[in-house]
């Protein structure tokens, strides 16, 4: 049984942008609170704007590990004692990784959970899904979540204290060192629901000037992932939906890398695919202290698209057997 947002009170809707038919975000309404641990985000003097002032973000668990399931993310806000205040806050999550320039993920859409702890009522949801096309018809290594954003207009009664809180889900394998896990919030002062006359969320929004807030964390710990960067002269393209580089017969590919953390010694297996064949071991080779690898030139054989992988199998010191995310591929004319 999933755990659910402490103190939850129920958005009043739910809706997707247009073409977003993956959106899968679920709302639940939860009695009783939990008690959580909470880690305390980025040091923040106290935002106001008009009479809302937003004093900061918090985050639990405070470090992501191979175990970790889900983040709960948390934005810490306060009405003034004279009136009402509406708004809508858009929740950013980050590429799950810092290095590669690639954003390998497990798409869930946005939040599984948002909820307010405290006074105050959700109106609509809308989310912008970012859904990754898979880049192969083999298993790829996804180690997070995609980043599209989502956005929930928030209506606060007078002199309340009220905390936003959203649950992301993680990936199923052991993070990356350089995993990112911070989630920006960002209060708008524009809603995003269409709601009917005499609906409170109706009125005109208060906030006049946006305002940012970004997590200090999670951090990455524990057991961690091996994040491979695999390169290629001529450099291939990464997985579908992009078209094969093109080369001839008779070119060599060669082959080099790295690896996230950089540990020397470890051995990295190298594979190929013609189609969707079956895969072939090339070549086998290893680390050196700066966590590089280079391997011997590639020669692929009859015309046909080809896939090249690179893997981290199991072995000594404590990081987890990892992949990368998509094949680099080419095609023989």
């Amino acid at each position: 049984m999933r755990e659910r947002v402490p103190g939850a009170m129920r958005a009043g809707s739910t809706r997707t942008t247009p073409g977003s038919h993956h959106a899968r975000l679920r709302l639940r309404r939860v009695s009783g609170a939990s008690v959580v641990i909470l880690a305390v985000g980025a040091a923040l003097a106290p935002a106001t704007n008009a009479d809302l002032t937003v004093s900061g973000t918090l985050f639990t668990p405070k470090t992501v590990t191979a175990s970790t399931r889900y983040i709960l993310y948390y934005l810490q806000m306060h009405s003034s004692t004279t009136s009402e205040e509406l708004f809508s806050v858009r929740m950013t999550p980050p590429p799950i990784a810092t290095v590669g320039g690639s954003d390998h993920g497990k798409s869930i859409d946005g939040p599984t959970d948002i909820a307010l702890q405290g006074p105050g009522t959700l109106g609509d949801i809308v989310q912008s899904p970012s859904v990754i096309t898979p880049c192969s018809s083999r298993e790829s290594a996804f180690h997070g979540y995609a980043t599209g954003t989502a956005s929930v207009d928030v209506l606060l009664p007078p002199d309340s204290a009220t905390t936003l809180a959203v649950r992301y889900d993680t990936g199923r394998r052991a993070p990356w060192v350089d995993s990112d896990f911070r989630l920006k919030f960002t209060v708008q002062r524009q809603l995003v629901g269409t709601y009917p006359a005499g609906s409170p969320f109706a009125a005109t929004p208060t906030v006049t000037t946006p305002m940012t807030f970004t997590t200090a964390g999670p951090s990455v710990g524990g057991r961690t992932g091996v994040h491979i960067l695999l390169s290629t002269s001529p450099r291939g393209t990464p997985g579908a939906p992009y078209a094969p580089r093109e080369i001839s017969r008779s070119q060599r590919v060669a082959i080099s890398g790295r690896i996230l953390p950089a540990v020397a010694g470890r051995v990295i297996v190298l594979q190929w695919a013609h189609g969707d064949g079956a895969l072939h071991s090339l070549e086998q080779v290893r680390t050196d202290a700066n966590g590089r690898f280079t391997a011997n030139p590639w020669a692929p054989g009859p015309p046909g698209t080809y896939d090249l992988w690179a893997s981290y199998p199991k072995q000594p010191g404590g990081l987890a057997a990892d992949t990368t995310s998509c094949p680099v591929r080419f095609t023989v004319g």
